[in-house]
């Protein structure tokens, strides 16, 4: 039987549920050309990259993107008019697609037999058009980019698998491995990780949640295949509601973790020695709250593993290798209301995914010279 849950508490929610209204921005946000970000690594702010009426495509959530090898990028939405839509570098829409798919929630490209598919992840959690939520059983599917499904994977419990909770398989994201496998996270449900062959076959089950341990994943938002070095690729899980990014090996052994304290982030996105994750709430680790409407971009130094910039957010600071400030913005300065996820394009530019911010589309974040004042 599927839930139905108010929109009144899926707004107080822990889970990335939408907020159905959409929100006009402001003359003076319309106006609003600033920059953002610390040091080097500094953007100007474009409200407007998506070049698209509502009414051809709307959204409730612009959930994540990912750009494919024929140059275009493909954002996964929730709304259920639409699964993915499809743009040009410069935000002009280009098509829609995947009809049926619904609980739009994290997105990946793959390769299969030389064609690139999608990877398109539904979280269990199903929008109507009204705004009204329900949830139902999470999976993964993998289909063409005309839309053309080619397979779902089954759930875990269909492999034969035991995840230790009454939740339904709620998948929050899915990434590929150098082998061609997928790894899945279950990150609103169970918190384990599953490896599934192209065939549907569970390879292996690892993570979860383990009190103390320094491999525990908590709020498993968003995974990642580090392969920056070639000859040692890695797996990168977001631990969000311990303010981490944590490091495994391909088969799931944990190696190491970066701490972000008052960034509660989500999938981490690697480009030119940088680590990227959007911060959908910022976090007070004193007063032991989150802050609404608190989102901003945390940019690490992938060989320092320190924070360099955050566009959004405080001025990071550290002393003798620790982390001197916290990161957190009150909600009253930050332009970002909640970063869901975010992708990072061959130029630098930054594209920020929103949970819960008026039914927006992507914000640019427009990479600008060190020197520029």
């Amino acid at each position: 039987m599927k839930t139905i849950v108010s929109l009144s508490l899926l707004l107080t929610s822990s889970l990335c549920f939408g907020q159905y209204v959409p929100t006009p921005y402001s003359e003076e946000e319309k106006n609003a050309s600033e920059l953002v970000g610390h040091g080097e690594h500094r953007y100007k702010v474009n409200r407007h990259w998506a070049k698209v009426e509502r009414e051809q495509a709307p959204v409730i959530n612009s959930h994540a993107m990912v750009e494919g090898k024929d140059g275009l990028f493909y954002l996964v939405t929730d709304h259920p008019k639409n699964a993915i839509l499809v743009f040009q570098p410069d935000g002009t829409f280009v098509r829609a697609l995947g009809a049926g798919l619904e609980g739009g929630h994290g997105i990946d490209v793959i390769d299969i037999e030389g064609e690139e598919h999608l990877i398109h992840v539904n979280c269990s959690w199903h929008f109507s058009a009204e705004g009204e939520a329900s949830r139902h059983g999470g999976e993964v599917t993998i289909l063409k980019k005309d839309g053309t499904i080619v397979k779902t994977l089954p759930t875990p419990e269909e492999c034969g698998y035991d995840r230790g909770v009454k939740t339904p398989f709620s998948p929050c994201d899915a990434a590929v491995l150098p082998n061609g496998n997928i790894v899945v996270i279950d990150g609103y449900s169970s918190q384990y990780v599953f490896e599934y062959t192209l065939e549907g076959e569970i390879v292996r089950q690892w993570g979860g949640v383990k009190k103390k341990q320094e491999d525990t994943i908590n709020g498993g938002h968003g995974i990642s295949i580090d392969d920056s070095d070639p000859e040692n690729p890695t797996i990168w899980v977001s631990s969000r509601s311990e303010q981490k990014l944590k490091q495994f090996s391909l088969t799931g052994e944990y190696l190491s973790q970066i701490k972000v304290p008052g960034a509660m982030v989500g999938q981490p996105v690697f480009h030119d020695g940088k680590i990227y994750a959007g911060a959908c709430w910022s976090f007070d680790t004193e007063k032991k709250k989150r802050h609404n409407e608190s989102g901003f971009v945390v940019i690490i130094d992938q060989k320092t593993r320190q924070v360099i910039s955050c566009p959004g957010g405080n001025t990071p600071h550290y002393h003798d290798g620790e982390l001197t400030t916290h990161l957190h913005q009150h909600e009253e300065h930050s332009f970002i209301k909640h970063a869901h996820d975010l992708m990072v394009d061959k130029q630098g530019n930054i594209y920020v995914m929103e949970w819960n911010a008026g039914c927006r589309y992507p914000i640019q974040l427009e990479a600008v010279a060190a020197n520029t004042e």
